[in-house]
């Protein structure tokens, strides 16, 4: 999960949180491209470690779960 760096968004709607495809093992993309379509060139985006930040609706509902059977978002149910 990544957003935008503050000094490349044009105000808090382009600092939601995408989530990205990684890349394949040894390469280096030119851009990481969002399950939403978004892309973000090297350099601009911080990576997200929790679920804090307004997420990407189109990129939740796209993402795939994980392997382990686990899903984007941590379930959140008291």
């Amino acid at each position: 999960m990544a957003r935008l760096k503050p000094e490349f968004a044009r105000g808090k709607r382009e600092r939601t949180c995408h989530l990205f495809p990684l890349p394949s093992p040894g390469t280096i993309p030119t851009s990481l491209r969002a399950y939403c379509g978004r892309r973000i060139a090297p350099g601009q985006a911080e990576l997200i470690d929790d679920a804090r930040s307004a997420p990407c609706v189109t990129c939740m509902l796209l993402a795939p779960p994980d392997t382990r059977g686990n899903y984007p978002l941590p379930d959140l149910a008291p």
